[in-house]
């Protein structure tokens, strides 16, 4: 025996299939929003990483400094120029080290730095040797007596979180001995 459907029914089955591809269309947006939030959180994690071992390496050489300040001051407390030695502009190299100069910390400013060079390179193993050069500098503020210790580590072409658009980020520690 056949129940005869009334008018009403047979409009509304259609609207169930209708409801599911509707909450299929915004769970689907949903999930993309959440996978594109899932990609910046990943980029904000590996910039906070290379922030953290930048931080590291430079408080490193400062402590260094702190350790040397025989070399760096003069009589007087005030930093020498060259900082005894440790001074690095940016475009200048650092002097090439073996593990032996730095185990135990060889006593040359010159050879801290190599040693610096080769612990940053460690820390972050994508870095390359012009990095280092071109980038890492350590500089002095005559007038205050601040002393500048800049690292730098690649990224890709404006990936940097600080918003420049080079090709590497850098982090800078101020500070006094």
């Amino acid at each position: 025996m056949h129940i005869p459907r009334s008018p009403s029914s047979s409009r509304q089955a259609g609207l169930s299939l209708i409801e599911v591809l509707m909450a299929v269309l915004l769970v689907s947006v949903g999930l993309l929003g959440a996978a594109g939030m899932h990609v910046r959180a990943i980029q904000y994690s590996t910039d906070t990483e290379r922030r953290q071992m930048a931080s590291m390496v430079a408080s490193e050489l400062m402590e260094t400094m702190r350790g040397d300040t025989l070399t760096i001051l003069q009589a007087d407390g005030t930093p020498k120029g060259d900082l005894g030695g440790y001074l690095k502009a940016e475009g200048t190299g650092v002097t090439a080290v073996t593990a032996a100069d730095c185990q135990p910390l060889n006593s040359a400013p010159a050879k801290r730095l190599g040693c610096w060079g080769m612990r940053a390179k460690q820390l972050m193993p994508e870095l390359p040797d012009d990095l280092v050069t071109s980038n890492f500098a350590v500089g002095l503020n005559a007038a205050s007596g601040v002393i500048a210790i800049t690292v730098a580590w690649p990224v890709k072409k404006g990936q940097c979180l600080d918003g420049n658009d080079n090709e590497y980020c850098t982090f800078t520690l101020r500070s006094r001995l």
